[in-house]
């Protein structure tokens, strides 16, 4: 694992927090619940034995669709503390096909290979502004067909709760577009959230 700067092992002490600590938090998975729109964007396209990436996997509970679909699976998160108890077990029971990798995704590890999908789902939102770039370059050197991100685009409602701002970087859906079209080419959108989320699958940039 690379060495987290200060910025990011702040973060990573109030994601600690919050996933071993705030009760409810992990009781909504954007991941999970989204996961069909990333399967109906690419269909045919997604071969069992290929590769996904999730980053800020949160819970991992949509990792359990990516096995069903027999893809490699990577999991990475800050928090170690993120992921379910299922699936903390599922990492033994299916160490061949699941990994998990504690990382920050503006510093992410050297040795995590590309993969030919990406998913990031209720993530973008909680980076840092002037880190937003850093983390899309970053994502996007790992991909090699497409992806999926949703972005949530209001204010966390947790983050009043416990009395620091959980999503840092709120915008609207046309900043995030500019934004992902640096580093992607936005392929198609959905539109199921009713202006909550931004939802799109991702290509390769030209």
């Amino acid at each position: 694992m690379r060495l987290m700067d200060k910025e990011a092992l702040k973060e990573k002490a109030k994601y600690d927090l919050i996933w071993r600590d705030c009760n409810g938090y992990r009781d909504c998975s954007p991941g999970e619940m989204f996961a069909r729109f990333f399967f109906e964007g690419f269909e045919e396209k997604i071969k069992a034995g290929q590769s996904i990436i999730d980053f800020g996997c949160g819970t991992a509970r949509v990792a359990k669709s990516f096995l069903m679909k027999g893809l490699k699976t990577t999991l990475v998160d800050i928090s170690v503390y993120s992921l379910d108890e299922e699936m903390r077990g599922a990492l033994s029971l299916f160490s061949e096909q699941l990994r998990f990798v504690e990382g920050c995704l503006w510093s992410l590890p050297e040795d995590l290979e590309a993969a030919e999908w990406i998913y990031c789902c209720d993530v973008m939102e909680h980076i840092p502004t002037h880190l937003v770039d850093q983390v899309l370059e970053q994502v996007a050197s790992r991909m090699k067909l497409g992806g999926y991100f949703s972005i949530c685009l209001q204010e966390d409602l947790v983050g009043k709760k416990v009395g620091f701002p959980l999503h840092l970087t709120v915008k609207d859906q046309p900043w995030w577009e500019e934004k992902l079209s640096h580093h992607f080419t936005i392929l198609g959108e959905d539109s199921v959230s009713d202006g909550l989320y931004f939802n799109c699958c991702v290509g390769k940039h030209p």
